[in-house]
């Protein structure tokens, strides 16, 4: 992060986000908005005075809200540019900020600006959210924690500084249930796989292993899927050290109210009995879901989205990296679900084809593109409906419209159409029917 930030040809618009674009293939016109911190940049310099002397606490939407930050502090350690954002619904504007700032950086009137972008070409990569339903009493528990959380109490700048200690009373769990496929796979919530969570509880139990090697873990599953390089073995040197993997499906939790200890209730495949147990700590492997960011981005671009929610690319086997309109890249966890390698290598394909136009300096089409005949519409608009590129619109006389940029003359709308009335350019009927006499003469 900290390179890219140095790089002459890279500038990084952090706490921003896209509002608008318009355009084509080597013309986009984007328009970002850029939130305002209160905090002039080129002003600050990240001493941090102003964080030591704000006396308001807020939880740490880094940590997942399991420790606390200052009103006005830094977004995570090492984040680039390393300049203090206000959270100005929590700020009770005391100005103890404003005192402790020697360069005067720190503005409260300050506003969001619109900043104008023209751009050949765009990747969008914008990650994706985790599953946070209510199964196995997460969110009524303090004890039932999801993965990521689980991953901040693993991390050494996390809020328990790497070593494992549940929410509840800070003390370390020695017997852990992990529960995979939580909220994906099951036709009630997510019907597809999130592909990750598997190979997250082999790690974060193995990392726990390492440090506590007299913690019993249990994990229970539908089917362990570890394909890829190296995964399977990984998972069997997990069997290896001790962790216990049982096919099944949990039934019910319930806390102890003294202890916050959790009872759970399983039946493990192929046996006819209940398993009940009880648990220091329960860790959830939930579903990936597409980020917010995804779900704007996608209106705001008029991106087509797959029936999971992901943003769709142009083929899903031949040209994941591409989307139906030009110039536009889709790279991680926004074409779907994925692991850190498969991810990398979109990201570098995704880089490469945005590079091949950019390079060249101008981009080629074939003309092959739709064309309406207002004498014969019957205002149906039935092309308008089945366009999978949102090409065709209707002018303000009525009439009907098609960009001709995105328009990618598939003929979905000349074959709908009940009155012939839009063909394709060097695909006319009347074209057709010459080429079929010359074939097919008739004889005299």
């Amino acid at each position: 992060m900290l390179e890219a930030n140095r790089h002459p040809n890279i500038k990084i618009m952090s706490y921003s986000e896209v509002i608008k674009v318009d355009g084509y293939i080597g013309n986009f016109m984007a328009q970002v908005k850029s939130k305002s911190r209160f905090v002039d940049e080129t002003k600050c310099t990240g001493c941090g005075s102003c964080t030591d002397k704000c006396p308001i606490y807020v939880p740490n939407y880094f940590d997942e809200n399991l420790s606390a930050r200052k009103v006005i502090d830094i977004a995570f350690a090492q984040a680039v540019p390393a300049v203090r954002d206000i959270m100005r619904e929590s700020c009770v504007e005391c100005f103890a900020c404003v005192d402790a700032c020697e360069q005067e950086a720190i503005n409260f009137s300050m506003q969001d600006t619109i900043i104008d972008l023209k751009v050949g070409t765009i990747i969008v990569a914008t990650g994706w959210d985790l599953y946070k339903g209510p199964d196995y009493g997460y969110g009524l528990y303090e004890n039932v924690i999801n993965q990521i959380e689980l991953e901040r109490i693993l991390a050494p700048n996390g809020p328990t500084f790497g070593h494992l200690k549940r929410p509840s009373d800070r003390k370390r769990p020695t017997n852990i249930l992990f529960i995979n496929c939580v909220g994906s796979r099951d036709l009630n919530t997510h019907e597809y796989c999130s592909v990750v969570c598997c190979n997250l509880s082999l790690k974060n139990s193995k990392l726990i292993k390492l440090e506590y090697p007299d913690t019993e873990i249990t994990c229970v599953y539908i089917d362990m899927r570890c394909a890829g390089k190296d995964y399977e073995e990984y998972y069997r040197r997990s069997r290896e050290a001790g962790i216990l993997f049982v096919k099944g499906l949990v039934g019910r939790i319930e806390e102890d109210s003294l202890t916050k200890n959790l009872r759970v209730r399983f039946e493990p495949v192929g046996s006819d009995t209940i398993v009940e147990a009880e648990y220091h700590m329960v860790v959830l492997s939930s579903g990936s879901l597409p980020s917010q960011g995804t779900i704007e981005i996608a209106k705001i671009i008029n991106m087509e989205k797959s029936p999971d929610g992901f943003l769709k690319e142009y083929h899903a086997r031949l040209d994941p990296i591409s989307t139906k309109v030009p110039g536009i890249y889709i790279a991680g966890s926004a074409q779907g679900q994925k692991t850190i390698d498969l991810a990398v290598s979109q990201a570098k394909g995704a880089a490469s084809s945005a590079g091949i136009p950019m390079s060249k300096g101008e981009y080629t089409m074939e003309l092959i593109r739709a064309i309406p005949f207002d004498k014969r519409c019957a205002k149906c608009y039935k092309c308008i409906e089945a366009c999978p590129y949102n090409a065709i619109s209707v002018s303000k006389e009525g009439t009907l419209v098609v960009d001709i940029i995105r328009c990618r003359g598939c003929g979905t709308c000349a074959s709908l159409c009940p009155s012939k009335a839009i063909e394709l350019t060097y695909y006319r009927d009347d074209q057709y029917m010459a080429y079929l006499d010359e074939l097919l003469p008739i004889e005299e």
